[in-house]
């Protein structure tokens, strides 16, 4: 079974279509439907373990059925987030003769996503781009709203743009081949947007965790949909980010600092769980969130067995510093995404997120770290 949804941006009335079907990848009729009329050329970006688990396969498909194609592969990783990375592959676009008649695959994770997402909107100054997640996180977050970019040495998305998809095509087989670790993840972001947008959603995730670590087809292919949904309906109301859009970096503020000082060896999700349970605790301390609600987010992570620690080099003057650089921050002052129950977020006239004391910060890192050393 097919499930498909539109997102109808209004600032561009631009329409991207997410669309779910397993075995995506081994269907010539579906590669035909939804992707062949994006032109006659096209350029895979995969890093080299997706190019061999599903890149090549892909590139013979389209080349059997008279494309023009081709396979450009990076090192697999964080660390190849850059604009080095994103140097290479436009060079080897355009030394292969790949002009403005082009259409950008973005074949992977999160990594590849921003990366080739990034790399369509510059070349030629846009061509079009289908986004084609392999992991749970690409999945439900990174392929969804447009964000599209690369990391400086220690700041996490410092330079890119948004960038809207034609397509969003999800294969939910391909997470049969993914290691655990990815797997929780993306299960993080998941549990997100149910923190943020719809506490039903989030009690589905906690009733279902066993099923959805198993991946249960039915259960994971519903609940990735619902994630789906959640951010795109998101993104909707708010393309730019000029305010409900901030909602969905709840922990990432903590998260994103995180993985900068970890260099880049902590999974998104595992800093981001962090940073969910940091912010929480703030939230909880200025009054906003019950101390009941904050003890349930504990309590999922837990369920779902989120690998947490500290960087070995933590302190939370590093860290403040570091979020300091936050894409939210103002006057380099931190501002965070502020929960007022399971589902909802403080809206703070509309900015969605706020300036939060130097003291209030510390003492939810501080408990953050206490709760994590008998995690």
């Amino acid at each position: 079974m097919t499930l498909s949804f539109e997102c109808q941006l209004r600032e561009k009335e631009q329409v991207f279509e997410i669309v779910t079907k397993e075995k995506f990848l081994e269907d010539i009729s579906a590669i035909q439907e939804h992707i062949l009329p994006f032109g006659k050329n096209f350029a895979i970006i995969a890093d080299d373990t997706v190019a061999k688990l599903y890149g090549e396969n892909l590139l013979c498909s389209l080349k059997a059925l008279g494309m023009r194609a081709s396979l450009c592969t990076f090192p697999p990783g964080e660390a190849s987030k850059t604009r080095k990375t994103k140097e290479k592959i436009e060079d080897s676009l355009y030394e292969q003769g790949f002009g403005k008649d082009v259409c950008i695959i973005a074949l992977g994770g999160g990594v590849t996503t921003d990366l080739a997402g990034f790399i369509a909107a510059t070349h030629c100054r846009g061509v079009p781009l289908l986004m084609f997640p392999t992991s749970l996180l690409g999945m439900v977050d990174a392929s969804i709203g447009g964000k599209s970019g690369v990391n400086l040495p220690n700041v996490k998305n410092r330079i890119g743009c948004i960038y809207q998809p034609e397509k969003i095509l999800i294969d939910i087989s391909t997470l049969e081949t993914l290691p655990e670790r990815h797997l929780k993840n993306g299960l993080v972001e998941m549990i997100k947007h149910g923190l943020i947008a719809d506490a039903s959603y989030f009690y589905d995730l906690q009733e279902n965790a066993a099923k959805l670590l198993f991946l249960h087809k039915g259960v994971i292919k519903r609940a990735v949909y619902q994630s789906c949904v959640l951010k795109a309906n998101i993104v909707q109301s708010d393309e730019r980010e000029y305010g409900k859009r901030h909602i969905l970096n709840f922990g990432h503020t903590v998260g994103h600092a995180l993985e900068s000082l970890s260099d880049y060896s902590f999974g998104h999700g595992e800093a981001v769980a962090i940073g969910m349970l940091a912010e929480s605790h703030m939230a909880m301390q200025l009054g906003y969130l019950k101390e009941y609600d904050f003890m349930c987010i504990d309590a999922i992570l837990r369920l779902f067995k989120i690998p947490l620690e500290m960087p070995k080099n933590y302190s939370s003057k590093k860290l403040i510093a570091t979020m300091a650089m936050d894409k939210k921050s103002l006057d380099r002052s931190c501002r965070f995404v502020l929960l007022d129950s399971i589902g909802s977020c403080q809206a703070f006239d509309g900015a969605y997120c706020s300036h939060v004391e130097e003291n209030v910060i510390v003492d939810a890192l501080r408990w953050v770290e206490d709760a994590l050393c008998c995690h």
